[in-house]
């Protein structure tokens, strides 16, 4: 797969898009968390819990949101017989380099990948599952087993960054070699690492799309810290290892909901 020219533009497209301001969530992500409490922050997880990470773009229509209600309606209780719990909830304030836009980025936990294997595995639920083209334009589930414990408190005074990235076949490590060299800057700037998921399995309206290889989540104090990180000389030194690791990003900015 070659690397798309959003990619080889990364610095100049994210500079722009960082300093834009976030759009409002609107009724798209109200919609998205009616049926469970809003403004969860906290995502404390014991290792070996299977975690999923939803992102979406919902349907708007009347229709669509009577059936995203009944999905709620029907699944939640379902998967809760299996362990599924949601824990927290953020929203998406900009798609920096996306070809959908979603509004809402949710995680949910299982105690573990058996049980969200049994889900999965029952008759009823793959008729709850039927119904997400009618609700969703976009929807893909990210999940993996957790490595280790997690204690995240999701701040609304910070922002936060999503990198969903598929890496290039024959320079898997360029973008390890990236996130590492770069680390010393994303600190300066007031940002930290809080959690990587690393080959998670992918559910998507598109059947044939390939799963990512990492999922990689940033805390910052301010809106212009990947700004600072940009103009770094760490950041020039490692850009080339992501350039060459990478095949394909996909990049969001988010805050917690208040």
């Amino acid at each position: 797969m070659s690397i798309p020219s959003s990619v080889l533009r990364i610095s100049a497209i994210m500079a722009i898009a960082w300093s834009a301001a976030g759009c409002a969530t609107g009724e798209q992500s109200t919609g998205l968390a009616q049926a469970s409490t809003t403004g969860a922050t906290q995502l404390n997880l014991k290792k070996g819990q299977y975690l999923s990470v939803t992102i979406s773009e919902a349907k708007t229509s009347e229709e669509a949101t009577k059936a995203r209600l009944n999905y709620y309606k029907t699944g939640y209780p379902l998967g809760a017989e299996y362990g599924l719990r949601r824990e927290a909830a953020l929203t998406v304030d900009n798609a920096i380099i996306s070809d959908y836009k979603p509004t809402g980025v949710l995680f949910f936990s299982y105690p573990d990948k058996q049980s969200a294997d049994g889900l999965a595995a029952n008759p009823d639920w793959a008729a709850v599952k039927a119904t997400r083209p009618d609700i969703w334009n976009e929807l893909k589930i990210f999940s993996a087993e957790t490595t280790e414990d997690m204690a995240i408190t999701f701040d609304p005074d910070k922002s936060y960054t999503l990198v969903v990235a598929w890496k290039k076949d024959g320079g898997a490590d360029g973008y390890e070699k990236y996130l590492s060299g770069i680390e010393p800057a994303v600190a300066r700037a007031g940002g930290r690492f809080i959690y990587k998921m690393y080959n998670p399995q992918l559910e998507s309206n598109k059947a044939s799309e390939p799963a990512p290889s990492q999922l990689t989540f940033v805390e910052w104090d301010s809106l212009d810290g990947f700004t600072k990180v940009r103009a770094s000389a760490e950041y020039q030194a490692s850009v080339s290892f992501f350039q060459s690791g990478v095949s394909k990003i996909e990049f969001y900015r988010m805050s917690a909901r208040k």
